[in-house]
């Protein structure tokens, strides 16, 4: 039997009270786990009786009953530190079959390629976030795969997780050692990844909406543009610099059919969402006349599946 669970909230502190950014909460008899902010807030999925295991750097692994509470106030003992802000150095391709052996052996690996920042001429990126950040994959049994001494990062044009041990090796993963990602940006904001063959067989794609009738996705498509600066003496075209373009595509999935792609008009969600326009319309009708963007998608998804 599955037990049941709820929303439980809580802070996790030091101490003396100082507010812990980043640690790593989990439960994980029900596999559902969070990082807390960078106040020490965290809100998580959990049985009433389940056992949380808090981990956090340069502090005490603890486990905590959560007994039927909503909300606790958990005091971690230890130096405490933060990893956050470690940047791109080098990269490390390691071939071996299991996911827990390229974690805990990266650093024997001798097949060194360079990953590296852009030029300072370069615009753009090619990695999802400028520092590296917190996160956590899935096994393929969907079991928890953490080290709270890893940071990660994606790479937008090789659809590669990148993987920081040290600062000084980089592991770059294929998919298929794990099943899902989700990396946490700086404002301890989950963003959960998916692979989806029907949209990118090559890239990850980001679950926006996630329900049992609706499934809404964000291709992050991002392309290298060359630069291509040319003059006659009279007139100019084009760039004098490379420049990473990031276009972003939206796709829609219903009861496990096909994706359809979306546009960020409201034409476009009716004919997607036409099987169930009475809802649709009633969550227009709340949600005013305001932008389009991907905060409306993700309450949008969350309306149309309850």
């Amino acid at each position: 039997m599955f037990s049941q669970t709820s929303v439980v909230s809580g802070r996790i502190a030091d101490v003396h009270n100082r507010p812990v950014p980043f640690a790593f909460i989990a439960d994980i008899t029900n596999k559902s786990a969070t990082y807390s902010d960078s106040l020490g807030s965290f809100y998580l999925k959990a049985a009433p009786e389940a056992k949380l295991t808090v981990k956090a750097y340069n502090f005490n692994d603890t486990v905590v009953n959560v007994d039927n509470q909503t909300n606790l106030n958990i005091s971690l003992k230890g130096d405490g530190a933060t990893l956050a802000g470690k940047k791109l150095k080098t990269s490390a391709v390691y071939n071996s079959d299991s996911f827990s052996s390229r974690i805990t052996t990266m650093a024997a690996n001798t097949n060194a390629i360079a990953v590296t920042r852009h030029q300072d001429a370069t615009r753009g990126s090619r990695y999802l976030y400028d520092a590296w950040v917190h996160g956590y994959v899935t096994s393929a049994s969907d079991s928890i795969v953490e080290n709270i001494h890893y940071l990660f990062n994606y790479d937008k044009i090789g659809g590669s997780l990148l993987v920081n041990k040290d600062d000084n090796t980089i592991l770059q993963i294929d998919g298929s050692s794990f099943k899902t990602f989700i990396l946490f940006d700086g404002q301890a904001k989950a963003h959960p990844f998916v692979k989806v063959p029907a949209i990118s067989p090559q890239r990850y794609v980001e679950v926006i909406a996630d329900g049992p009738k609706y499934k809404i996705y964000k291709d992050l498509a991002t392309k290298l543009h060359k630069a291509d600066f040319a003059t006659n003496g009279i007139a100019s075209t084009g760039n004098n610099y490379d420049e990473y373009i990031d276009q972003d595509f939206y796709y829609v999935v219903k009861d496990g059919g096909q994706p359809v792609k979306l546009q960020l008009k409201k034409k476009a969600l009716k004919e997607a969402f036409a099987a169930d326009a009475d809802k649709l319309n009633k969550f227009m009708s709340a949600a005013g006349s305001g932008d389009i963007d991907e905060i409306y998608l993700k309450q949008l998804g969350e309306a149309m599946n309850k």
